[in-house]
Order: C-alpha cells, then structure tokens, then sequence
C-alpha cells in the first residue's frame, strides 16, 4: 500500500473512482496543511493513469510506469517545483511549451505546480490561457497551503480539493509520546501534520528561538513600543535568513494574533500561544484591531512570496500594527 493511501484513504478512494469512470477533470486546485499528502495524492493520480498492473483500482507501485513515476523519470508526468522565493513568469512559460505538446508515450500528461501560491501574479496569468484553451489528455493539478492567495480566476475554472488533517489533539499526542514538550507539540501542530516533520521542527534549536523572538516582538507590539521596528533588524534578521525561516517567523506572529482574537471572543480550542501574556495583552485591544492586524500579517505574507525582502516587508508590517 502506497502511503497516501492510509494518509488520505477518502480521497483515494474518491479518485479512484472518478478515473475508473473516466470523469478525471483537467484542472485540480489542492488545497491543505502541510503534510496532508498533497503532492502524494497528486503522484497517486499519476501512478493509477499510466500503471500497467492496476489492482481493485489502485496502482501497484512496481511496474515499470509507477517505477518511473516514483523515481521522477517519467516524461509525460511534469512536476513544477521550486525552493526559491516566486514561481515567475519564465517558469511558467517552460510548463506551458511542455502543456503543448503531445503526450511522449501516450494522449495522457499529468502536470503539476507545487507550492502554486509562490506564483506572481504574471506567472499566475500566464497560466490561465491552459484554463482558457484545454489541451486534451493533460491535467493540471496545482498544490497549495494558501489557496486564498491564488488568482481568483484560476480558483473559478479549477476544481478545489481541501484536505483534511489529521485531528491536531492526535498529532500533538503523537509529538508529546515522541518526548517533544506540550508547549512546543502545541505549536508545531499549527505549522504541520506531518509526525516526521513535526519532531524535526521542534528539535531545531533555532526554530525555537524564533519563537521566543516573536513573542517579544508581539510584546513591543502589544505595547506599542517603537523599538519593535528597531527589532526587526537586530532580532529577527540573524534567525531568518532563508525564506522557509521567514515564512515561518511571519506564520508564528500569526498565531500570535490568532489566538488573542480567539481569546477576546472566547473561543475554546487548540492554541499555539494561549498561555503567552502577550496573548492576553493582544486580546484586549479589540477585535477590530486584531482583524486588522492579522490582516495586514497575511498581506505581508503575500508579499514575501512577491519578492520584497523581509526585513523591508516585516519593516512595514511592524508601522501597520504599531498605528492599528
């Protein structure tokens, strides 16, 4: 059995009998936490349209065409992906030369972008001509963890698949059973389903000082203390460097904010900070501050994706919570 396959038995089970009917769509939008198995089930699809020994609806995963697939040898599934900082235009433009070709062994092609909230918005128009003039046989499947930050066009002619995860109260009983604290099991959960990647993350020594980073500059914030701005330079810099940890350090003071807005509306649940003082210092600035604020948060976060550095972007997020 194929991971995914335990991982997420009802979408399996859902597309497995959408391609046994032959009624497999063109465009896919999916969409969930990391670690939900978007990729995989994306892979699955793949596996099942070109295995040559599919058993009860399912691919085998040994031919020599799930072989292929699985080792990323297979000419006629493409896979966009990238650890930069934007998907651009020229990235997308390679994929649509591929789009208009014919299938190497076959009518079928499978293409997908990962991470396709990382797109500009140029790639993101790039791309909607495949919407606009379908290529028989290819489907495009686009993974995200933010689909509200793709293109509402492309939301619009693409079927959306949200998947689940796993209950958090599981993962973060899993986490602690693994020895990582109930504090740190609490925040990673919000970060990660994925058990591996949620042990590697707590044991990061600087992963956790990222968070006591955040948490003061909150509490500048919280105080509307203008050396929060100064600390943007001096205390988040040195322990974000790479865009993952960036990205990161912006999904914490999210959180931040999450919970102190859930807290002022007394909304009982999983939290990552709900024990911080800072949440309780937050939470009583009101909720129209708070949405603001979190909204601002997650347009600093779009735009981090659109190539303005972090320090300029967190910069200006910093003035926007410090005027809310």
């Amino acid at each position: 059995m194929l991971a995914i396959e335990a991982l997420q038995p009802g979408l399996v089970k859902q597309f497995a009998a959408i391609i046994a009917a032959d009624r497999l769509g063109q465009a896919y939008v999916f969409n969930g936490l990391s670690g939900t198995g978007k990729g995989a089930l994306a892979q699955w699809i793949a596996l099942r349209l070109f295995c040559q020994n599919v058993q009860a609806g399912h691919p085998c995963g040994e031919c020599a065409e799930c072989q292929r697939i699985l080792s990323h040898n297979h000419p006629d599934v493409v896979v966009l992906a990238t650890e930069a900082r934007s998907l651009k235009v020229d990235d997308v433009r390679e994929l649509k030369a591929e789009l208009s070709k014919s299938g190497v062994e076959g009518q079928t092609r499978v293409f997908v972008i990962e991470e396709a909230e990382k797109m500009t918005p140029g790639a993101a128009n790039s791309l909607l001509k495949f919407y606009e003039e379908p290529v028989p046989g290819a489907v495009i499947i686009l993974t995200t963890a933010a689909k509200n930050q793709l293109l509402p066009t492309i939301l619009s002619r693409a079927q959306i698949i949200n998947f689940p995860t796993p209950p958090r109260v599981q993962v973060q009983a899993q986490l602690e059973a693994a020895g990582v604290s109930a504090r740190l099991a609490a925040i990673t959960v919000q970060l990660t389903a994925d058990l591996a990647a949620g042990q590697a993350l707590a044991a990061d020594e600087q992963f956790q000082e990222r968070i006591t980073r955040v948490l003061k500059l909150a509490g500048q914030l919280a105080q509307k203390d203008a050396t929060a701005f100064i600390a943007v330079q001096a205390s988040l810099m040195p322990v974000a460097k790479a865009l993952p940890e960036q990205t990161q350090v912006l999904a914490l003071l999210a959180l931040v904010y999450e919970d102190a807005l859930n807290q002022h509306f007394h909304v009982a649940g999983p939290a990552a900070f709900a024990t911080e003082p800072v949440v309780a210092q937050l939470a009583a600035s009101g909720a129209t501050a708070l949405s603001t604020s979190l909204s601002a948060i997650l347009q600093a976060q779009v735009q981090l994706r659109q190539n303005v550095t972090f320090q300029s972007d967190v910069e200006q997020l910093v003035l926007k919570l410090l005027a809310v």
